[in-house]
């Protein structure tokens, strides 16, 4: 009998973490462009905002192992996403 030995390699979440948050900034910034024509996107750049806040909390503790800044993302976070509802709805 021929027996194949297949290598399985470890995924990693690293990588997916950062280019959440790349996609985050590129889609705020043509939001942001859309919005020096029409302000009706506020909301949606708010929202977005404190999604990358969260996303940075993510990787600061996954990839970065730093802990100062984590709950400083959170709080900001938060913050932004209660004050846009609490605005805008």
């Amino acid at each position: 009998m021929n027996t194949k030995v297949v290598e399985v390699k470890e995924f990693n979440n690293d990588k997916v973490g950062i280019l959440v948050e790349v996609v985050l900034i590129e889609i705020l910034i043509i939001f942001s462009i859309i919005n020096l024509f029409n302000n009706a996107f506020m909301p949606t750049i708010y929202i977005i905002l404190s999604m990358i806040l969260f996303t940075m909390a993510y990787n600061n503790i996954k990839i970065f192992k730093k802990k100062f800044m984590t709950p400083v993302y959170i709080i900001v976070g938060l913050f932004v996403l209660i004050t846009t509802f609490l605005e805008y709805v």
